[in-house]
């Protein structure tokens, strides 16, 4: 384990932001995280995966940043119709999905391509075309850094909600970290999730009828790659903002003042409106300030196109949020974490 001083992030957040920590580890094993906690016991921590949904906001982080690198992933049990397979938070999540797939489980192909680490999926209940982490969890292993001992959280526990997780509730920040996570997928006699009009559109462009796992994974890999910038291209977070949700009865009363927006049904009484309809109703569709701008495939992401710091992209965000929450009276958040 080699502890690194004033070490750059640059390359370790999507964004491109050239932050530096004033200590850097990666983490190998349990072993390795007891022994920071012993050697730095009282010096903010920050946890950190593959960068990929984070905004540093200064340049500095004054405490010690501990990168996830324990890795592996493995079939725990399993029958004729189930299996329960494990995999250690340091793994990258579209490599653990790929080799699901090959497995031949069903269950996390719809979240083919979503950058970042598995140890990370849980905290943020990452989702995607239909399906988010809550559907397969079955429980996550975590270090709880006060009491210096590993807990195990079922998938209730974890009290999984849109792009929340008990991981993220500010009490509980930073006190567990992650270190394998659980999942419970099928192997037989599960229908497919090809529920949006985008994946039906795309299967048919492919000329699939009826798609397997791994025609599912390749067209939404299409998809993706046709929308969505390439971070090591363009800096970015992926999704910087969170599909608002709100009840029927005021969906309609923006729907007849806004009949571009778009809203899914996720309940009897609430839809999900898209926050991409939301921004195209705005003068932000399109617009850049420096070099930060809302991507043109995609109002839902902003990008870095060069030198732009974590302040200019808040800020940036900042103006969006409040005209949205001002010219539509609904609430409109951020889904990406901000280091301050």
């Amino acid at each position: 384990m080699l502890i690194k001083k004033n070490f750059s992030l640059k390359k370790l957040n999507t964004f491109g932001i050239n932050v530096y920590a004033r200590y850097f580890v990666e983490v190998k094993n349990i072993e390795d995280i007891q022994k920071i906690f012993e050697i730095y016991p009282s010096i903010p921590k920050l946890f950190l995966g593959d960068g990929s949904n984070i905004l540093f906001l200064k340049n500095y982080y004054p405490g010690l940043v501990m990168k996830m690198g324990i890795k592996g992933k493995k079939v725990i049990q399993e029958n004729d119709y189930k299996v329960i397979v494990q995999a250690f938070a340091g793994e990258n999540w579209n490599e653990f999905v790929k080799w699901t797939i090959k497995k031949g489980f069903i269950g996390l192909e719809n979240l083919s391509f979503i950058p970042g680490t598995v140890g990370a999926a849980p905290i943020q209940n990452i989702g995607a075309y239909g399906a988010e982490v809550k559907d397969t969890l079955f429980k996550v292993q975590a270090y709880e850094t006060e009491h210096q001992k590993i807990r195990e959280f079922t998938r209730e526990e974890c009290k999984l909600q849109y792009r929340y997780s008990f991981f993220k509730h500010p009490h509980y920040r930073n006190k567990f970290l992650i270190l394998s996570v659980f999942f419970l997928l099928r192997k037989k006699y599960k229908k497919l999730n090809t529920s949006y009009v985008e994946i039906q559109k795309e299967l048919e462009n492919m000329n699939i009828k009826e798609p397997t796992t791994h025609d599912l994974s390749k067209a939404i890999f299409n998809i993706r790659n046709r929308k969505l910038p390439n971070p090591k291209k363009i800096g970015n977070a992926g999704s910087f903002f969170m599909n608002p949700i709100v009840s029927i009865l005021d969906f309609k009363k923006l729907k007849y003042r806004y009949p571009a927006i778009i809203g899914y049904d996720i309940s009897h009484d609430k839809i999900k409106l898209s926050a991409n309809s939301l921004i195209k109703n705005t003068e932000w569709k399109k617009k850049k300030i420096g070099d930060v701008g809302v991507y043109e495939k995609q109002p839902i992401i902003l990008v870095n196109y060069g030198k732009a710091s974590g302040m200019d992209i808040y800020y940036f965000s900042e103006k969006i949020t409040k005209d949205i929450k001002k010219k539509f009276s609904i609430p409109f958040s951020r889904e990406v974490n901000i280091i301050r």
